[in-house]
């Protein structure tokens, strides 16, 4: 596997192309993670004849921390693909990356497939609960808030920078926007156990109404929406399924 370096501005991206002649495939890793997480999927996708090229996103892995914000980052992919003279690529990425591949989608109406695998963020209102009254959707949203502030803390300030960014973004707005093919996927199995346990049911209300406005755009053919019956990392823990999912709809 050839190891690039790609020059965006004064960013110097890390990118690691599985190589082929096929389809290309940009694969866009996680908050914290790196283009490493894809290595078996890229194995599985090349052997089907595409060309997978995974990269690190701006502060991850062995690209250096720059200047946050969606259009840079969004840069930074065009970079890659231009360099790389990807012809039409589809774009795949899981959380911070998935949302990325969706933002693409929708400024590329000729992106043949952009999959989201499970990036959708943190509650960031009161409303974004279901089945809580309003006074105590505003309380339990403070709680759980707290925690989220607490648990992130140790990430360091360029890690918050980047998730304050991803609270910021509209990603609703950004599926509507898709002009080609998109799929967001959703895990069943709850992150609610990875939080304490005073504000587990209060994130099991927020992901009842992530599932409800999930399933009004895909009723609306925005979206194509996909259960998958694992935890958040979709594409560690079940590399096949992921595969399948590119393949059938390439």
């Amino acid at each position: 596997m050839p190891t690039l370096t790609i020059t965006n501005g004064e960013v110097p991206l890390h990118v690691v192309d599985h190589g082929g002649t096929g389809r290309p495939i940009v694969l866009l890793h996680g908050g914290d993670r790196s283009s490493a997480d894809w290595t078996e999927i890229a194995g599985r996708l090349s052997a089907l004849g595409y060309r997978p090229v995974a990269v690190d996103l701006r502060g991850h892995g062995r690209t250096p921390a720059a200047t946050w914000s969606w259009e840079l980052v969004l840069s930074d992919v065009a970079a890659v693909i231009d360099s790389l003279d990807l012809v039409r690529p589809a774009v795949v990425g899981h959380s911070l990356g998935g949302m990325i591949a969706a933002l693409w989608a929708a400024e590329h109406p000729d992106c043949p497939l952009a999959v989201n695998l499970d990036g959708h963020g943190n509650p960031i209102h009161p409303s974004q609960y279901a089945g809580l009254a309003p006074e105590r959707a505003a309380q339990e949203h403070a709680a759980l808030r707290a925690e989220l502030a607490n648990m992130s803390a140790g990430l360091g300030d360029y890690l918050i920078t980047v998730v304050r960014a991803f609270e910021r973004l509209d990603r609703f707005a950004a599926y509507r926007r898709a002009g080609g093919p998109l799929v967001v996927t959703r895990s069943a199995r709850s992150m609610a156990d990875l939080l304490p346990e005073a504000v587990q049911d209060t994130w099991r209300a927020h992901e009842r109404w992530l599932g409800e406005q999930l399933a009004a755009l895909a009723a609306d053919g925005a979206m194509e929406l996909i259960a998958t019956p694992t935890g958040h990392d979709v594409h560690l823990e079940d590399p096949a399924l992921v595969t399948r999912i590119v393949h059938e709809r390439l």
